[in-house]
């Protein structure tokens, strides 16, 4: 199969995640669902900006566990982090406190890097594994799907559902 038709290959990951930040780009910015970007659909839910500000802050976290999988020698080391994580936690408070062009703006720099990341990481560097704490052995390239690009486009559609109430 050439690396263009597997959705899987390091360019259609770096693709799909930038396709994840056009989309969210134009549906931030459309004036019809401004007034719900800080309106959380239900309880324990985050708002379209809240989960905006984890995309940008997740997106740099788990590319730096893949940075560090690629570099360990040895035993794969083990990685993951709980739901209360302090930086994943900052990053929802971030969405919280910036307007929506500013996170579009971060949310840009962040993708355009990592989808450079991915687009340049070889296939023995994607071959590489690490242990998660609850999802077990990994590939890097497994790792960049479930929880960067994979991670992204489900937030895609959590904030489209979010502001789906919005839109008029």
């Amino acid at each position: 199969m050439p690396a263009d038709s597997n959705p899987q290959s390091s360019a259609a990951q770096a693709r799909r995640l930038e396709a994840v930040y056009e989309q969210l780009s134009a549906l931030l910015q459309r004036p019809d669902v401004a007034a719900g970007l800080r309106t959380a659909p239900g309880e324990q839910e985050w708002s379209a900006l809240e989960i905006v500000g984890h995309t940008v802050e997740m997106i740099p976290y788990w590319l730096d566990k893949c940075q560090l999988l690629i570099a360990a020698s040895g035993e794969p080391p083990q990685f993951g982090r709980t739901p209360d994580a302090p930086e994943r936690l900052a990053g929802v408070a971030l969405g919280s406190t910036r307007n929506a062009s500013e996170l579009v703006s971060q949310l840009k720099q962040v993708v355009v890097m990592a989808a450079e990341q991915i687009a340049g990481m070889s296939e023995a560097e994607r071959s590489k594994t690490g242990v998660h704490s609850t999802r077990g052995a990994l590939t890097v390239a497994e790792l960049i799907e479930s929880m960067v690009v994979g991670h992204a486009e489900a937030h895609l559609a959590q904030v489209q559902a979010a502001l789906q109430g919005s839109a008029n």
